[in-house]
């Protein structure tokens, strides 16, 4: 407990003290004041910037706008106070959900009398979640967290709380459509479609609740579709300043970047083939899953990394959500593996190095040199393919050593 208030405290002070110059300026705080004034409208056209997100981070930060504003105009607070508050007040959802998520973490470890300590010592110490949650104002831990739920309530045959987390990653980022297809063909290799009717039910009401307001305020019951499928269309170049495959061959700004609908090959535009590569990825883990018989958080660890790294329209913090994956790992793991924690490590080190870039660039004026963005993109793009041979060739192994073991039982038989 002393830990994890000296932790809460630091992650508060750090959040309130470090003024993030980026999102929480240019996009948190203008959606927090202007929801408020737009009747909690979120997709409203007059709302600028325009609010991108599924409806569960914007509307949270509607009403922290709400509060702050009646908290002004109750105290009659000076602006610079006013500007101190909002700063802090917009990233404490992401404070509080991680360490609610820690104290989960801990209450499964008794219930199933383990100690996770590692991992929540992990959770908590990580640079690139400190970076992305007290410093810049970012949510993508969100998603880190409803993933982890999602695919661990599945696998322990919790299966409405598995069904109701993965609507909350989908309520609550984008990017969580990606992992949509492998939760439901694990949901259906693993269990009867019976026993499924009714999480589905739970799932699809959960949807519709939350969206069903915002469908009718702007009389397009296919909001959600039109949100989900076109929200990647703004970023408009190939990459945004991530450490991957792309800054291997445009190691520059993200201005000399080409655009999406410029031709690669053969007339095949990059927007075609980002489609192209998406759908090969997710055909490999599939074959994983079901042919190989790949563990699931394994599959879904690499198929995070390979879609951060080998696929466009990425940001630079994309990658934060093989985190949730390698949690997972350690999750069902008997013991720490210590390939394992070096994994992690490595990881968080590339994630915290993407975030950095693009928050000294922007905010500080400072940019990486050409080299060193090549050097990084290098790395990152060699650490995924050392992981992905790693886990391969260990998946392999144990299948051999099952498969062996197998005939020696039968032959004593």
């Amino acid at each position: 407990m002393i830990i994890f208030s000296a932790a809460f405290i630091a992650y508060l002070l750090a959040a309130f003290f470090i003024r993030s110059k980026m999102d929480v300026t240019r996009f948190d705080i203008p959606w927090s004041m202007q929801i408020v004034k737009h009747s909690f409208n979120l997709y409203n056209n007059r709302i600028s910037p325009r609010v991108n997100y599924p409806p569960i981070i914007p509307l949270v930060l509607g009403l922290q706008g709400s509060l702050l504003q009646r908290l002004s105009n109750s105290f009659q607070l000076s602006s610079q106070l006013f500007k101190f508050l909002c700063n802090g007040f917009v990233k404490i959802p992401a404070i509080v959900s991680s360490f609610a998520f820690v104290f989960y973490l801990e209450n499964q470890g008794k219930q199933a009398k383990r100690k996770h300590w590692i991992l929540l010592l992990l959770f908590l110490s990580s640079p690139a979640l400190i970076m992305n949650i007290a410093v810049w104002g970012q949510f993508d831990v969100i998603m880190v967290i409803t993933l982890f739920l999602a695919f661990y309530n599945s696998q322990t045959d919790r299966l409405h709380l598995a069904a109701f987390w993965m609507t909350v990653a989908l309520l609550s980022k984008i990017q969580a459509i990606y992992f949509l297809p492998i939760f439901v063909l694990f949901l259906f290799r693993r269990y009867k479609i019976s026993e499924l009717i009714r999480p589905f039910l739970t799932a699809s009401v959960t949807f519709l609740t939350v969206w069903l307001p915002f469908m009718i305020a702007n009389h397009n019951l296919f909001l959600p579709i039109k949100l989900y499928f076109s929200a990647a269309a703004r970023y408009s170049t190939i990459n945004d300043h991530a450490f991957n495959l792309w800054s291997i061959f445009y190691p520059y700004s993200v201005k000399l970047v080409p655009s999406l609908n410029d031709s690669f090959l053969f007339g095949i535009s990059f927007r075609a083939l980002n489609i192209m590569f998406l759908l090969v990825i997710l055909t490999i883990i599939i074959l994983a899953i079901c042919k190989w018989h790949m563990p699931i958080n394994q599959a879904l660890f690499l198929y995070s990394l390979w879609i951060f790294t080998f696929t466009m329209q990425q940001h630079e913090r994309y990658e934060i959500t093989s985190l949730a994956f390698i949690f997972l790992i350690f999750m069902f793991q008997d013991r720490t593996k210590f390939v394992d924690l070096v994994i992690f490590e490595a990881l968080n080190v590339l994630i915290l190095l993407n975030q950095l870039n693009v928050y000294l660039v922007r905010s500080l004026s400072i940019g990486f040199s050409e080299p060193l963005v090549l050097f990084l993109s290098l790395f990152s793009v060699a650490l995924t393919v050392y992981i992905s041979v790693y886990l391969i060739l260990q998946n392999r192994s144990a299948h051999i050593d099952h498969h062996h073991k197998s005939k020696e039982y039968l032959s004593e038989i």
